[in-house]
């Protein structure tokens, strides 16, 4: 008999304990593409640590969920939960989130491994006391409410997995008027519990897909379709100006909504996303257990072609690096380095107007086949220079203290001939990186709407958005009241959501 469909609607993250002291960073690059589902993640209390969180997405609705043979079945004790920040709770209210920081440079010596390392899932070594919390498929949590079916990603600080909610209630969000805020995880659910490495908070979330950066990686051509780009960027804009609306800069990944798995049985589910697993072992040939679970679960790969996607939208993740403006001044940003505003390279003090520059790179990606700035090996010099070479000459204040200005530049802002340095990208000013988004490199061939003025309002935009002195950027009030927002990208986005509800009555 055919087992009953139950919709599949949060998210269940397991993140390190919060015994652990030290702060990690929160980047693409800490896994590298391992990482197949970046994990948005928040802080709980003052000075605790980050690293013991768990994110669960979960089915809600009623059925018994086939357990796979591996499957403990294992019932968590919990907690009061804690507070948690940077995320809306279920009456839309914002708390205050707290931000990891890195360790200092004098990092620990090298040490030796203590499990066997396997590719594409995460590090074993962070099994351990006030690290990860060893999950596997069948566990139960929060008084046996949610049961764990499957494994959604991991990353520096926790590890995501799909698990189904017994409970046919749901919590609602609060209503809100302001129109970015649909662009913002909701967060359902949230308890803590012990397990053998400490203790763990877990989050309750909706799950999400893929990043943009995947998504066209799965594509054709490495670019979405010209109307579903604008609608994205439309996207874009207004959720950070709902974050700058409640006093907070993001400066970090969103993701794309996943495909709905709402329809699904568990036969269906596991026809579709294999449960692929392997065991965990040990160097040494001991017991893993109970500091790491018998076997790692390979995450659901959420296949989302760029070049197909035709309805995009947006939620914003890895709230770890979130703050907010009014309480903590300068922050360390845990952005990757393509993305770090110049103020952080020059140490200058960061605000929303990080958000502002971050927000344009990542425009640019999404309406293009290539990044905005391709410097190798993401050298924080390399990428000064591209940033001169995009955008013009820097702050004299800036020039003059960037010692390393001269293996690049003449004292006239002029190139250095013979550049020795070991790989350089291909520097190109901003004007040339608009018609090398790979939609036509004549006006007769654009996919933009050139002759309307949308090259010309796109450029003004990113302009606008990448002026080097903080103060001068385009806020985000200004960037909704923009000419390319007004007539390209927001109309974009109201054609989505006009063929969405017409598709619905259909």
């Amino acid at each position: 008999m055919d087992r009953p469909p139950f919709p599949c609607d949060l998210i269940l993250v397991f993140p390190h304990s919060e015994s652990e002291t030290s702060y990690t960073n929160c980047t693409a690059s800490s896994h590298g593409a391992a990482m197949r589902h970046p994990v948005p993640v928040v802080g709980t209390e003052q000075n605790a640590s980050l690293r013991n969180r768990l994110f669960m997405h979960t089915w809600a609705g009623s059925g018994v969920f086939p357990r796979n043979d591996n499957a403990s079945g294992r019932d968590v004790p919990e907690h009061t939960p804690a507070p948690v920040a940077g995320l809306e709770d279920a009456g839309g209210r914002f708390s205050s989130p707290q931000r990891p920081y890195s360790i200092a440079s004098n990092a620990p010596p090298p040490y030796e491994h203590i499990y066997i390392p396997e590719v594409d899932l995460e590090n074993f070594e962070d099994y351990a006391d006030g690290d990860y919390h060893p999950t596997v498929v069948g566990d139960h949590f929060h008084n046996g409410r949610y049961e764990v079916v499957h494994k959604l990603g991991f990353g520096g600080y926790s590890t995501i997995w799909l698990a189904r909610d017994k409970h046919t209630q749901r919590l609602r969000s609060g209503d809100s008027t302001h129109i970015g805020r649909q662009f913002v995880p909701r967060l359902l659910d949230e308890f803590t519990f012990d397990g053998p490495n400490g203790h763990h908070t877990c989050l309750v979330q909706d799950p999400e897909g893929c990043s943009i950066a995947e998504s066209k990686e799965d594509s054709v051509n490495f670019m979405f379709p010209t109307e579903s780009a604008r609608s994205i960027a439309a996207q874009l804009i207004m959720r950070v100006s709902y974050l700058h609306s409640h006093g907070i800069c993001h400066t970090r990944n969103f993701l794309l909504r996943g495909p709905n798995l709402d329809s699904l049985s568990p036969d269906e589910l596991y026809s579709r996303y294999r449960l692929d697993k392997a065991p965990i072992t040990r160097v040494d040939g001991a017991a893993v257990e109970p500091r790491a679970p018998p076997y790692a679960v390979y995450p659901i790969y959420m296949k989302m072609h760029a070049d197909k996607l035709v309805d995009p939208i947006v939620r914003i993740s890895d709230y770890g690096t979130s703050f907010v403006v009014a309480t903590e001044h300068s922050p360390k940003l845990h952005t990757p380095p393509l993305y770090i505003p110049p103020e952080d390279f020059f140490n200058q003090p960061i605000t929303q107007a990080a958000d502002i520059w971050t927000l344009a790179i990542s425009l640019y990606e999404v309406l293009s086949e290539r990044p905005l700035f391709e410097t190798y090996a993401w050298d924080r010099d390399d990428i000064v220079a591209e940033m001169v070479s995009t955008l013009g000459m820097p702050p004299a204040r800036w020039w003059d203290a960037w010692e390393i200005r001269k293996e690049f530049f003449e004292e006239d802002g002029s190139w250095v001939r013979n550049i020795k340095r070991a790989r350089m990208a291909s520097f190109r000013p901003l004007h040339q990186c608009l018609w090398d988004m790979g939609r036509g490199e004549t006006s007769e061939a654009c996919q933009w709407d050139v002759e309307g003025g949308e090259m010309r309002a796109l450029e003004e935009l990113l302009r606008g958005m990448m002026t080097f002195e903080p103060t001068e950027k385009l806020t985000a009030e200004q960037l909704m009241r923009s000419e390319y927002m007004v007539n390209w990208a927001m109309p974009a986005w109201e054609r989505q959501l006009e063929t969405s509800r017409e598709s619905v009555f259909q």
